[in-house]
């Protein structure tokens, strides 16, 4: 299971005359391709969407409703993979954990299945993409921490040995200040527009060409980042990814393997460029490399014929508001300050309450929720549904906003079977009294840097869904497929239990 963050719809078709042989065109040629697959719940990030993936279930379920959510007992905000005990494995610092996932994954029932005889290994650029894949019962799960790789105390007491020498042989600290050239000549790159349309949408600095190189004397910390902002970063985690195919002899024993890799620097470079860059088209294309490269080790240590490739992104991402404004004046495409937000539900709520006392009526605000403040509603005797109204019709006159709803409207859709976007990312307890969705276009960034994702719209909701292997009838196929349907699909193909709160449908159209 190869998920590729911010891999949206249209890259495999847009890209796709760039392509090696055995890479995406793998597919293309003998296996089953989605024009387009999407996710119908309603906050499009990286924490969320790789839980659908192999749960087959939304946060209504699965309890992650986003990467970070505020706790309003505890008065505090809760990651989405974090730990309430342990530490990491490999580096200082804390633990990690699936514990706050509500579902089992298909690693999960696999595990069950054989006995706890099939290996589940999952592997990202970051924690909550390798452990949302990986579930409760995986055997291990890795990412990438500064030029380590590193796991949890969850998993293991200590990193096994090869993965010792492998962070000992210091092959991330070699891609430090390594230039980032273009992979194709420069012309290729023409559909994409000027080399310097960053610096035509950016006063802020952000405006880069090619090559991307670290200036000398940079930090270490920007060293890092540049690597982690670069196709470098895939091509360590695909080098690790072989190694632990060779050491947990994945593939070549009685009971199936799970093998889950999350490609992060997809995402990184898309926020930064926007996905009308050249960076991006050259990312896309140096992953396309990658990936014939990782299926060409696969044919030659398992065969691929024992072997069942899925890939897929988490979301997808918005046209920089400024090139879209310049493709289209009417777009409606701008940038919003995101603190104007909760500043209008404040100001509505004190016009019709008063003070809230030494605190405010918002207790915090992490787009696209909002939370009040519980305890200065129980003060002055303020029915939570009221105020939640209250906030919400301000919020619903803020210019760049579409639509808000209030957690009641969402926990009476619940109760009601009634399944919108919004609802399949309300859990009780998890979610905020307001839930609101901005227009399309209008990105949560006042400052011109890069792009964002997150709201309901096809750029974010709609990703590529490729299929290969054992059982998959190949073919193009145009009818619908969502990526919940990804696990009970794997899961037939298995002859296993669907995970537990799996919704999704059997693609029984790809299947011999």
């Amino acid at each position: 299971m190869i998920v590729i963050d911010q891999f949206r719809y249209d890259y495999p078709e847009r890209f796709r005359s760039y392509f090696s042989p055995g890479g995406f065109n793998l597919f293309f040629r003998r296996g089953a391709v989605f024009s387009r697959a999407r996710y119908e719940h309603g906050i499009l990030f990286t924490c969320p969407g790789h839980a659908v993936v192999l749960t087959g279930s939304y946060a209504d379920a699965n309890g992650i409703v986003s990467n970070d959510w505020y706790d309003q007992k505890a008065g505090r905000k809760e990651y989405c993979a974090a730990e309430s005990s342990g530490s990491l494995v490999g580096a200082a610092g804390d633990g990690r954990s699936p514990h706050l996932l509500m579902d089992s994954t298909l690693g999960d029932v696999l595990k069950g299945a054989s006995g706890g005889l099939s290996r589940v290994i999952a592997i990202a650029g970051k924690d909550r993409s390798a452990i949302m894949l990986g579930g409760h019962r995986a055997d291990a799960a890795y990412w990438t921490l500064d030029t380590l790789v590193v796991s949890s105390t969850y998993y293991e007491k200590e990193l096994p040995s090869w993965v010792q020498e492998f962070n000992a042989s210091g092959r991330a600290s070699g891609y430090l200040g390594k230039p980032w050239t273009r992979l194709l000549p420069a012309k290729a790159y023409a559909s994409m527009g000027p080399d310097d349309v960053a610096t035509e949408r950016d006063e802020s600095g952000m405006g880069r060409t090619f090559p991307h190189q670290p200036p000398p004397g940079s930090s270490h910390s920007t060293l890092v980042e540049a690597f982690e902002t670069s196709p470098s970063h895939n091509e360590l985690l695909e080098q690790f990814a072989t190694q632990a195919i060779i050491h947990e002899d994945l593939g070549r024993h009685q009971h199936p393997d799970l093998l889950a890799i999350g490609l992060s620097a997809n995402d990184l470079i898309g926020h930064v460029y926007g996905p009308d860059s050249h960076e991006v088209m050259d990312a896309t294309v140096r992953t396309d490399r990658l990936l014939e490269r990782f299926f060409q080790f696969l044919d030659r240590r398992v065969g691929l014929r024992n072997v069942v490739i899925v890939i897929t992104g988490d979301h997808g991402v918005a046209t920089l508001p400024e090139v879209m404004k310049k493709r289209d004046p009417n777009s409606g495409a701008a940038r919003i300050d995101p603190a104007v937000i909760p500043a209008a539900a404040e100001a509505a709520l004190k016009a019709k309450y008063g003070s809230a006392g030494s605190s405010a009526w918002i207790a915090h605000h992490d787009y696209p929720y909002l939370y009040l403040n519980l305890a200065a509603l129980r003060r002055r005797a303020v029915p939570v549904e009221e105020a939640e109204r209250v906030a919400s019709d301000a919020v619903q006159q803020v210019p760049g906003v579409q639509s808000a709803v209030t957690a009641t409207q969402l926990a009476r859709q619940r109760t009601q079977g009634v399944h919108s976007n919004a609802e399949r990312s309300y859990f009780p307890g998890r979610s905020g009294n307001v839930y609101y969705q901005l227009r399309p276009y209008v990105i949560p960034q006042e400052r011109a840097e890069g792009t964002s994702h997150g709201a309901i719209w096809p750029y974010d909701t709609d990703v590529a869904l490729l299929w290969f292997g054992a059982g998959i009838k190949p073919g193009a196929y145009d009818g619908p497929a969502m990526v919940r349907d990804i696990a009970p699909t794997l899961s037939a193909l298995l002859g296993v239990a669907q995970p537990s709160g799996s919704e999704g449908r059997v693609l029984k159209e790809i299947l011999r």
